[in-house]
This record gives structure tokens, C-alpha cells and sequence, in this order.
């Protein structure tokens, strides 16, 4: 268990990182669709709370800390990891209370574009 505890732990910080490698070359794109900022509060994550500006003035960016933010999301490590993923269905999530949202919702309609730049190109093969 104590082994697959840390493993989740460091893939939401390997989320985050993938997220801000990838916002250089994709930022002004998601910024153009998502517009706006999100705060994470991942729980039980060893740097629990990101900052995510996709606001349309300004640089894309994403910083450790917390911030007053358009969205406030809140959810466990180990759900962050599987909603991040894509092995969970955010408005599943939503519904069940596993993620909790507060401020403009429709931003969180947008958090899978945001979790797709993490995750790279796809092949079309």
C-alpha cells in the first residue's frame, strides 16, 4: 500500500510538471479556449495546492502556492491522478462529490483540454 501511496503522489507532481513544460508551446491556445484561472487543492499530495493562469491577458501559467482563482477545484491525490489520466469521467466525478468545484463552473467543463497538453502528442496510427 505505502508503495502505491508515494507512486500516486509523485504522478500528480509529474501532472503538474508535464502541465508547465507543456504551456510554453500550448498556453496561448488553452488560453484562448479556457480563459480564465484555476486553483488546485489535490489533498493528501505532498505540494497540494497549483495555480493555473489561462486568463487572457498575461502569459500562461502555473505555480506552486495557492491564489484567489475563477475556479477552486478540490480532490484527493490518487483521484487528481486518475481524472487527470483521463480514467475517471469529470462529470461522474462531480456528481458522486469525488471532486469538488466552487466559482465559475463552466471553467470546469474545460479541465480535460487543460489535462490533454499534460499528457503530449498522440500518434494518429
Amino acid at each position: 500500500f505505502l508503495t502505491w501511496w508515494l507512486k500516486a503522489l509523485t504522478m500528480s507532481a509529474q501532472i503538474f510538471a508535464a502541465l508547465g513544460a507543456a504551456l510554453p508551446a500550448a498556453g496561448a491556445k488553452l488560453q484562448q479556449s479556457v480563459g480564465g484561472t484555476i486553483a488546485f487543492n489535490v489533498t493528501g499530495a505532498a505540494e497540494p495546492e497549483w495555480f493555473l493562469d489561462l486568463s487572457k491577458s498575461g502569459t500562461p501559467s502555473l505555480t506552486k502556492g495557492k491564489k484567489k482563482a475563477d475556479l477552486t477545484v478540490t480532490i484527493s491525490d490518487k483521484d487528481f491522478v486518475k481524472l487527470a489520466m483521463g480514467k475517471m469521467n469529470p462529470q461522474q466525478a462531480f456528481m458522486k462529490g469525488v471532486v469538488k468545484v466552487k466559482g465559475k463552473i463552466a471553467l470546469a467543463m474545460k479541465l480535460q483540454k487543460v489535462f490533454d497538453i499534460a499528457k503530449g502528442p498522440r500518434s494518429k496510427l
